[in-house]
Order: C-alpha cells, then structure tokens, then sequence
C-alpha cells in the first residue's frame, strides 16, 4: 500500500478537476509535501506561472486530504493534513498493509560465491550482505525469491589447493576444516612462487579434475567441501543463508555443449578458443577465453553455462559483483542472451572493502577474517552491557545480537558504488549512525509499551506535535523506500532510511511525553510508537538484522 501515491492522486485529482491536469513533484519541507510547478503552462495560457498558481490556489476545491493549498512564485504547493495522515498510516501499519506488495515474477539472486580456498574475509563479506538483504527486499516487494552460491570447485584456484594437498606435509590442528585446509592452498603459492614448473602440475591437475579423476574428486570432496562447509558455519554467524548450492563442476560438461551454440562469435588461436568481444560491440578487452588448446574449460564458458541453468528457473536473475568483474559480466550477458533472448540478468555491482593497511588477500594470508570479526565485535559488546543486569543465556543472546546487526549496518550504510575502508571503531559505535543505535532505539519502543495496558484503540485526530507529523510523514515512505530499493537494486537505501527513521522517533520521543500525555493524545502516541517499531523491526529485519526487545 503506497500511502504517499494516495495524497499524491488527490492532489492530481483536483488539478485536473480545476482544468490543470499535471503531475506533482515531491516539495521541499518548508514549502509543504507537493508541488505543481506552472511555468511550462505560461505559453499555452498566455498567463504569468505567479498568476496562473494563484488561480489554481483560490479556485481549487478543498480536500481534508490537505490542510492547506497555496501558491508561491509561480508554484502550487500542498501540505498534507496530519490528522488524514495519521489515520491512513496508522491504519495501514496496524493492520499490516503497508508492508504488502503485488506479486511478481520468480527472482534467483547469486552472491557471495567466494573461492572455496579458505576461510570468509572481511572483505568478501560486503558482497555477502549486500546479497543477503538484496534478497530479503526483493522477497518483501513481492518477489519469490531463490538463494544461490556458485561454488567454484573448478580451476587453478582449486587445483592449487589441491597440489598443496597431495604435495605438501602440514600438521594439522584441531581448528575448524576452512582455517586448516587454507594452509596448503597458501603454502602452494608460495611454491609456486619459486617454482615456475609448477603451473605445468597445476594444470595437469586442473586437466584431470575436469575429466572426473577420482582421487581428485575424492580429494576436492573432503578439502574444498570442508572449506565450504566453514564458509557456510561464519555466514551463519551473520544471518545468512542460501537455498541452493551449485557446484561448477557439475557444470562441466553442459558448458562444453555451449561453444557450438556461439560459433558465430568465437574464434579459435593455437587450439585455444575465445570469444570476440569486438562482434559483441564490447569495448574494453579484445578477447574472452573461453577454452584452453588441452581442451579444458575456462570459467566464463562454466559460469555461460551456470547462468543458462538458473535463467531455466527464473527469467529474472542478479549477479552481485565486485567492481572490477563490469566487463566479464557484460560479455557473460551477451552471450547468455544470443543463446537464450528472453533471459534477464541484472547486476548489483560494490566496491571494495579495504583495511586500513591495504587491500586483503587470502593467498598472502593478510586478511581479518570474518569470524575474527565476529568474535571481536562480540568481546566489545559483551564489555559494553555486561553490567546491565542480564542472566547469562541472555547476556550471550543480546551479544550476538548486537554484535552482528554493528557489522551488517557498518557494511550495509555505504553506497553499494563507494569503496569502504573497515574500520573496527566504526563498525562497533553504539553512537549515531549504527546498527546498534537502531536496535537500541527498537527495544526503547518496546520499553514504552510493555509499561501500558492499551487497547488498540485511537483517535487520529489528537495529532498535536510536528515531531508526530514528522515521524508519520516518514513512516508513510516506507513502501517508496523498499520500491525503489528493489527497482534500484540498492540496499543501502533501506539502511539510510531504517537510521533516519530511528533518529526522528528520538526526536519524536524527546519531545512528545507518551505514557504521562492526557488521555486521547496518549493512545494516540501508544499507537505511533507501535506503528514505528512494527516499521523499524521490518528494516531491520531486511538488513538481517535481529530486534532485541531490551538493551
């Protein structure tokens, strides 16, 4: 339900009932809600836009949708009434029906798909979030939406984990399988490194591998499955989770079936076998292989024919990316559509996430590991609020909480196209904008109505405050928010919205006295309260972010 539209129709109504049909566009504050500008209407009345919106003004008929319609240099401004204002929002909220959307189409969103090589970095994990919530929006806007990890058990990254395995004596510990399996995939680049025969091993292996060399894939199955099932144990820490896992190598021989299918755009060099970007009118890179001359795959044929298998499940797909996979998507896009001209796949490209001291990298063994990330974020809550008086289980349930909903916001509250630079003070501040300021600013909503026995009932027109008005008018965008999120694939939109609605129940509470207000205007601010914390805990939970009743 888009309570915004339906002022923004009346409005619309009644120009056009006054003989000026037209659209309105969104007001600045001071100036009211909407606004029609009359300038383009000069020429064909042969009128001044100031005389032109001061007839409109005076002639308009009147709507209780509007407590005051005016004109100012040339514009017709509307101001939404508070008190229609309250009682649709409210309404809506209460009943539930601002957080319905029409039904649409199947969506599978891909993301996170690290390299199965170790454990989940810092680094890695914007793209897991950004995935994560993009998923929960796109579901809340009407979407049946589906999970993937494209697990890359194909390659030299794997096969290198692989050489390290059969070639390299490594006491093991009792550490979880990922922080124990990644010691041979680092210790084989460092081989690698002084052994240029190496690759030569490594690709005998990836040769092998490919052909379904048993030992191989005995191997591949306990190492890279082990490191993926600790990859799926510290995204679980996070509140994420995946509907399925498709794994590259079950891919092979499908992508061998592709390259006939794209004859017209391929060409072949020293028995290797690329396709021509020129002919695909990308600009950038010449050439895209897509098989080498020992005739083994390469991974943008795999990930055709990986896109080919989810474009038969839905006809909508994203692919959330880093910012330097831009042209490897565009050709992939390409050439998936001269295959199969229906499939839409779509993008949510980000940025890097860097430490202060520099880009990470997995194989130099420079990285924060997202479970250190976890586990220190936690320490510096548990400081933080063991002294407010909770048992231990609860002490331990509300670390977590908090601790995780610090590190999804810090990630989530940065335009998707900017880089971030991780910053431990930032992401754990319980001051301003942060994850634990919106959990706080929900279990103080909360606070106020276990302290009431309330009806339900409420009488819209107590609205008394502009701080009421301020926080109904924003409530009141919440459909807006998650339209254009989903449309404009941007998460961040929800995160920027969830903070600016919590600072302005701040306000709104700093202001307005809710249990100790006279009777009427206090059950009216029982249900505002109830109304934002039925809001605020949805945006939280679209950013995966859990809602502790106390804090």
């Amino acid at each position: 339900m888009e309570i915004l539209k339906i002022f923004r129709d009346e409005a619309e109504r009644l120009l056009k009932s006054a003989g000026y049909p037209g659209k309105v566009e969104e007001a600045r504050e001071e100036f009211g809600d909407f606004t029609f500008p009359c300038f383009p209407l000069a020429k064909e009345r042969r009128k001044s836009p100031i005389d032109i919106a001061r007839e409109i003004a005076e002639n308009i008929e009147k709507s209780d949708y509007f407590e005051n319609i005016e004109s100012v240099a040339g514009y017709v401004n509307f101001r939404i009434s508070p008190k229609k204002l309250a009682k649709i929002t409210l309404n809506a909220v209460l009943e539930g029906r601002i957080f319905e959307f029409e039904k649409k189409e199947k969506v599978i969103v891909e993301h996170t798909s690290a390299n199965p090589t170790g454990p989940l970095h810092v680094g890695r994990t914007r793209n897991s979030l950004i995935g994560d919530s993009m998923g929960r929006i796109l579901r809340r806007y009407g979407h049946e939406v589906e999970i993937h990890y494209f697990v890359n058990d194909v390659g030299k990254q794997v096969a290198m984990l692989l050489w390290g395995v059969k070639n390299i004596r490594i006491e093991e510990d009792n550490e979880r399988e990922d922080y124990r399996y990644v010691k041979y995939y680092q210790a084989a680049y460092k081989e690698a490194e002084k052994d240029p025969e190496l690759e030569k091993k490594v690709q005998d292996i990836i040769w092998r591998y490919e052909r379904g060399d048993p030992e191989l894939r005995e191997l591949a199955k306990k190492y890279v499955g082990g490191i993926m099932r600790g990859i799926i144990e510290s995204l679980r820490r996070i509140n994420i989770e995946f509907d399925e896992f498709v794994w590259e190598s079950s891919l092979v021989d499908k992508a061998r079936e592709i390259l006939p299918l794209l004859r017209d755009y391929i060409s072949e060099e020293d028995g290797a076998y690329y396709a021509d970007l020129k002919k695909l009118g990308i600009e950038g890179k010449e050439k895209l292989y897509l098989y080498r001359s020992d005739g083994t795959t390469l991974y943008p044929l795999r990930d055709i024919a990986y896109h080919l298998y989810k474009a038969e499940r839905a006809k909508k797909n994203i692919d959330v990316l880093g910012e330097d996979h831009k042209l490897h998507f565009e050709a992939i896009k390409r050439l998936l559509q001269i295959i199969k001209p229906d499939a839409e796949l779509y993008a949510l490209f980000y940025s890097f996430v860097k430490l202060p001291e520099g880009k990470m990298s997995t194989r130099q063994g420079r990285v924060v590991y997202l479970d250190d990330l976890v586990n220190e974020a936690m320490e510096k809550v548990r400081e933080i609020i063991k002294d407010r008086g909770y048992g231990e289980e609860e002490l331990e349930r509300i670390t977590q909480m908090v601790a995780v909903g610090a590190i999804r916001f810090h990630i989530l509250n940065v335009q998707e196209e900017k880089p971030m630079t991780f910053r431990w003070e930032n992401a754990l501040s319980f001051e301003g904008e942060s994850g634990p300021f919106i959990q706080y600013t929900y279990a103080r909503a909360s606070s106020i109505l276990r302290k009431v026995s309330w009806s339900g009932e409420f009488d819209a027109s107590q609205i008394s405050h502009p701080q009421e008005t301020r926080l109904l008018k924003l409530l009141a965008k919440y459909p807006d928010v998650i339209r254009d999120a989903a449309t404009r694939l941007s998460p961040y939109l929800v995160a920027k919205y969830a903070y600016t609605l919590a600072a302005q129940f701040n306000q709104f509470y700093r202001d307005c006295p809710v249990i100790k207000a006279e009777k009427g205007v206090r059950e009216f601010r029982f249900a505002l309260v109830k109304a934002f914390k039925e809001v605020i805990k949805d945006l939280l939970n679209l950013l995966g972010i859990e809602a502790p009743e106390k804090m």
